[in-house]
């Protein structure tokens, strides 16, 4: 026996979606979507400046620490060798290896970049690639009972909206020059 198709006639309360019906969901996904899409770039915009001051406040972080510890661990300072007052300042520290013979340690900078010399050799960069060091000036303070050295560094990072730039400032006091009592 053949099977004859039969039409189905759809009952007096089944509807299709209207044409407006369908317009009123499309600008309502569409509203929903331009909400997702505007957060997104929100967050991405945000996301990027904190990445940026996050760069400028790790580059401070270690590039000072380790510029105050090795002063204040120097025995003096090698005036000749140095630069102060001026951006890019240089200093050379006249200090001790772990053996205990003399060496020095020179803080310098390479275009934007501050970078550490060990007796003689570059160790490399005190900040990661992108961060940028636009100013360093080392200031010699010299007093009649001890000497130190004020650090100003200005540090700069990200591009557009989301540039950011910062001060830095420290002071170290070299342990060696002040009498011990």
């Amino acid at each position: 026996m053949l099977h004859t198709p039969t039409k189905r006639i759809p009952a007096k309360n089944e509807r299709g979606v209207t044409l407006i019906e369908m317009l009123a969901y499309t600008f309502i996904l569409s509203l929903l979507v331009g909400v997702v899409i505007y957060t997104l770039i929100t967050m991405n915009s945000l996301y990027r400046s904190i990445k940026s001051s996050a760069g400028i406040r790790s580059v401070a972080h270690v590039a000072l620490e380790r510029m105050v510890r090795e002063i204040r661990g120097a025995s003096s300072i090698d005036t000749t060798q140095s630069t102060f007052n001026s951006s890019p300042g240089q200093i050379t520290l006249n200090t001790t290896d772990d053996s205990g013979a003399s060496t020095t340690v020179q803080f310098f900078m390479t275009g934007q970049t501050p970078h550490i010399k060990e007796a003689g050799l570059d160790i490399g960069p005190l900040s990661p690639t992108g961060v940028r060091v636009t100013s360093l000036i080392f200031r010699r303070i010299t007093t009649a009972k001890s000497e130190a050295t004020r650090i100003e560094m200005i540090i700069e990072n990200g591009e557009g909206k989301n540039y950011k730039s910062a001060s830095f400032y420290s002071t170290a006091v070299l342990r060696g020059s002040y009498p011990v009592q």
